[in-house]
């Protein structure tokens, strides 16, 4: 899609681009603007009229820049448009809808009226992409994006850094914006229970998204969510069930989870913080279950914060242990309260003995550690002995309660 190409001048161009990328600091985008009726446009214009044309195509562009933007000029027709400092991916695809916009007036030409056609594709770099995807890779993912908007008669693309499509993140991202405007999101809430006593010990605040009277499964929506969105949903979520809380008097500790993204929010255990002395209910009584991934572990700064929040009073707890990424020495070296068993791992020890062994190691270390074990996904009588004899103090499972109403909760909890 090179206006010339000729070598050197996309030489020069993938230049231009790599500098402008080095130059920024946030979360950003490579994108492709082509103008698609430029011959059309400048038939039967005088020299002067045909340079207005490009000139318009340009000056429309350059107009919505902010700083630390960058225009690169690729051919009378094409122009590369890095944008940097975006909130999230949302943020790109409102870009792409003013980019839209601009084009939508006619020029005005020796008494013509001339429509515009102009189509987009964009590439959502993120913040961390840099070392990983260089310039040149990005600008080719902006020119095959231009090149599929052309194709499907669309007015843009906009893709991430992965090559895949957004718009159906974006109308995602939307609908849960109106679900918490609508109070769509609510929680069930599911029992955690002291395997030896059969006492009510726990409850986990399960998401809820409803719509139309369907439950629409967390696992179709969030890995789709910005982290803005996510953080917006985690505010949402984390009040409302700080109010059921108090409410409904529930008594055992709550436990709300935390993707990693919303965890390194800046602001986060201040939010949290200060929401929960609001409300008036105990630091104690929240858990914050963090999901157990790898970045977790590369995060340096992952046990200053896990202690930070533990010095508030909250506790911690580390979910999904033993799905993928585990390090068993590692979890050392973080300060937690309790280590959640995956239940991938817990149904099979009765199938494969190595599930079985892996098991008892990690409870073995987490009671030297003083951390409580808490088995997921029990399912019957028999994985859950089987979980007791390998010393799993608590359980969270169908066989012990499925999730449930807050007022169902509450029955079990006085």
């Amino acid at each position: 899609m090179h206006g010339s190409g000729d070598e050197q001048v996309l030489t020069n161009t993938t230049d231009a681009v790599s500098d402008a990328v080095a130059q920024c600091n946030g979360k950003f985008a490579v994108g492709i603007i082509a103008l698609t009726n430029l011959s059309i446009l400048q038939d039967g214009l005088s020299e002067e009229d045909k340079h207005l044309v490009g000139e318009t195509f340009r000056s429309r562009l350059s107009a919505m820049l902010r700083p630390g933007d960058d225009l690169v000029v690729l051919s009378d027709d094409m122009l590369c448009l890095v944008l940097d400092d975006l909130m999230d991916s949302n943020h790109l695809q409102l870009a792409a809808l003013k980019i839209q916009r601009l084009f939508e007036e006619p020029i005005d030409i020796s008494g013509q009226r001339l429509e515009f056609g102009v189509c987009s594709g964009l590439v959502y770099a993120g913040r961390h992409t840099r070392s990983t995807k260089p310039a040149n890779e990005l600008y080719q993912m902006a020119e095959n994006a231009c090149s599929s908007t052309l194709l499907t008669s669309k007015p843009f693309t906009v893709v991430d850094a992965d090559e895949q499509p957004m718009d159906r993140d974006w109308q995602l991202n939307q609908r849960i914006h109106a679900a918490m405007d609508n109070h769509q999101i609510t929680f069930d809430y599911q029992p955690k229970v002291n395997l030896e006593s059969g006492e009510l010990v726990g409850g986990e605040a399960l998401i809820r998204w409803r719509e139309k009277g369907e439950v629409i499964p967390p696992d179709e929506y969030l890995s789709a969510l910005s982290d803005d969105t996510l953080w917006q949903l985690t505010i949402y979520g984390y009040r409302r069930a700080l109010r059921e809380i108090l409410e409904h008097n529930i008594l055992v500790p709550v436990a709300f989870n935390i993707d990693p993204t919303s965890l390194a929010q800046p602001d986060f255990l201040a939010f949290m913080t200060r929401e929960t002395n609001l409300w008036g209910v105990p630091t104690s009584q929240i858990v914050f279950e963090i999901t157990e991934n790898k970045e977790l572990y590369d995060l340096e700064e992952s046990k200053t914060l896990l202690q930070a929040i533990r010095e508030q009073g909250f506790k911690v707890s580390l979910d999904d242990f033993g799905a993928g990424h585990s390090n068993m020495h590692r979890i050392r070296e973080l300060p937690l309260d309790e280590i959640k068993l995956d239940r991938s791992l817990c149904n099979r020890v009765f199938e494969d003995e190595d599930a079985g062994h892996i098991c008892q190691s990690i409870v073995a270390l987490a009671q030297t550690l003083d951390i409580t074990v808490v088995a997921e996904g029990i399912e019957d009588a028999q994985t859950m002995q089987m979980l007791q004899h390998f010393g799993c103090a608590v359980g969270q499972g169908f066989y012990l309660g499925a999730p449930m109403s807050v007022t169902d909760f509450v029955k079990l909890n006085h």
